[in-house]
């Protein structure tokens, strides 16, 4: 086993370690957790005809509609799920979820580097994940964001994989059973999933593969329909949930919460990556430069996924929340990693030999400052501090402490 393979592991079980570590330091719950947590029992106590009062409930009262709505049945059930495996009924329980999302986030992450990255590259990019204090922070949340982005993650790496060599026809239904699934999670996942999709069949249809474009048509239209007729049957029709699913911005639109803490010039989205993790953010940028000089199809469409769906969450009024573009965690400290790794390669061609080692150590260092200062940054921010969200206001507000 090389030593890329074994400290990216090492790297792995850090980061895993980290999360467990952090599962039970939250001493304040937010709203939403407390509301997926009362869902959650009222599934447990009366099942279908509970998810159904409940939305009822949220189309007739305004002040419901500011709170997660019950159209997001496949949370409401893995939360109930587990409160009747654990005994237990409080927040925490769906906290432990994300936990275990954001651990097999991962791993994930970790194939999607080494399959498609230089090694040392895939080393760094799961070093500033490890920490990335945006994922440390959802994962002891009783929050959807956690469990998308696990479902977001796959399709990266099957949409690289198909994109890379489509020869394997099995990695299309893969594709279209994690993307259905994850609607049944938050109404957001088309958004990755269209993406991805769209990517896959611009490539496919370029390379005139045309089995392979009615494959992944009908696997995703298939996949698609299953998952909006189990949400139909969930929540009453599929009326109510497309009403629902339609009215979220206009609802976010006057929503309190949404107008003070996550309003604001587009651009603050950017901030806010940069307020987390100032050092991975940088790094990215110098990765997107990497992309455009090596133009590998696998990075330019991690590339592109990322800056398309930031751009998206940007043009989204009252949407400036990093929980948001949760999806893009993953692939920020991917371009990062890779970012790093391409300065470095620059460096060891203008330097002599006598000052590569230098060099090397020095950018060794600034890797390992970075991501300790991502943890301190959590540290202080989110477990000493207790800020509650990801929104920009209340970033901004911690930085200004």
């Amino acid at each position: 086993m090389s030593r890329p393979i074994i400290v990216l592991v090492v790297l792995v079980c850090v980061a895993a370690g980290l999360r467990i570590a952090n599962f039970g330091n939250v001493n304040t719950r937010t709203p939403d957790e407390r509301v997926y947590t009362y869902q959650a029992k009222t599934w447990l106590e009366s099942g279908r005809a509970g998810i159904r009062s409940m939305v009822e409930e949220y189309k007739g009262d305004a002040e419901t509609r500011w709170y997660p709505p019950p159209t997001r049945v496949g949370m409401i059930r893995l939360v109930a799920d587990m409160m009747r495996w654990t005994g237990r009924g409080d927040e925490s329980v769906g906290a432990r979820i994300s936990c275990a999302a954001s651990i097999g986030s991962l791993v994930v992450l970790a194939l999607i580097g080494i399959r498609f990255l230089p090694p040392w590259a895939a080393c760094a990019g799961m070093l500033f994940y490890a920490v990335f204090p945006a994922d440390l922070a959802i994962a002891r949340r009783t929050w959807t964001d956690a469990l998308v982005e696990l479902a977001g993650l796959p399709l990266i790496w099957f949409t690289c994989e198909i994109t890379r060599d489509s020869k394997r026809i099995v990695w299309l239904p893969l594709f279209a059973m994690v993307g259905s699934l994850g609607v049944l999670v938050k109404e957001s996942m088309p958004v990755p999933y269209g993406l991805c999709a769209l990517w896959i069949l611009f490539v496919l249809v370029r390379r005139r593969e045309w089995l392979k474009v009615l494959v992944l048509l009908v696997a995703t239209a298939v996949g698609m329909g299953a998952s909006l007729w189990w949400l139909a049957d969930q929540v009453g029709s599929l009326a109510d949930y497309v009403s629902i699913v339609l009215g979220i911005p206009k609802v976010n639109a006057a929503n309190p919460y949404a107008l003070e803490y996550a309003s604001g010039s587009p651009f603050l989205m950017l901030l806010a990556f940069w307020i987390v993790a100032p050092v991975a953010s940088l790094l990215s940028v110098a990765g997107l430069l990497a992309v455009w000089n090596k133009r590998e199809g696998p990075l330019v469409f991690i590339a592109c996924f990322t800056v398309a769906y930031i751009g998206i969450a940007m043009a989204m009024p009252h949407f400036l929340n990093l929980r948001y573009v949760g999806n893009t965690f993953g692939s920020v400290c991917l371009l990062a990693g890779l970012g790093w790794w391409y300065l470095i390669s620059l460096g060891m061609e203008w330097l002599d030999v006598a000052d590569r080692r230098a060099f090397a150590v020095i950018a060794v260092a600034i890797v390992l400052g970075g991501a300790v200062a991502d943890y301190l940054r959590f540290q202080r921010y989110f477990v000493r501090d207790e800020t509650v969200d990801l929104s920009i206001k209340m970033l901004m507000d911690e930085r200004g402490q």
